[in-house]
C-alpha cells in the first residue's frame, strides 16, 4: 500500500507571551484594537491558528519580543501595526538557517475590510 504525502502550504504567526503581552500591545499603533487581556488575546490566537490549519497551512510561530519589534520597525521606518507585525516575524524567521521558507501571513483581520 502506498502512503500519499499531504502538502501544506506554510506561513509564519507571531507569537506573544504573556510576559511581553502589555508592553507589545502598548508598543503598537493599534493596540486599542488588540485584546485588553492576555486570556482573551491566547483565545483569539488559537482561533486563528484553528483556522489557518483549517485552510491547509501549517503555521510556524514565532515569538515576538516588544525591544525587537519596535528596533526592526524603526530600522525599516514602520509603524507598529499588524502588516508589520507580520512582516517582523517572517523576517526573524527568514534568518533561521531552513532550506524551506513560509509565505508572511496576516492574521490580524481588524483591518482587512
Amino acid at each position: 500500500m502506498t502512503k500519499i504525502a499531504t502538502i501544506r502550504k506554510t506561513g509564519v504567526i507571531g507569537f506573544v507571551s504573556r510576559a511581553d503581552y502589555f508592553d507589545f500591545r502598548a508598543a503598537c499603533v493599534d493596540g486599542a484594537k488588540l485584546p485588553s487581556d492576555y486570556g482573551a488575546f491566547m483565545k483569539e490566537y488559537n482561533q486563528q491558528l484553528q483556522r489557518l490549519r483549517e485552510e491547509g497551512i501549517s503555521p510556524t510561530q514565532m515569538n515576538i519580543k516588544p525591544a525587537e519589534l519596535i528596533a526592526w520597525c524603526k530600522a525599516n521606518g514602520r509603524e507598529i501595526d499588524s502588516k508589520a507585525r507580520a512582516e517582523h516575524a517572517n523576517s526573524m524567521f527568514s534568518g533561521l538557517n531552513f532550506k524551506n521558507r513560509a509565505a508572511p501571513l496576516n492574521t490580524d483581520r481588524r483591518n482587512d475590510k
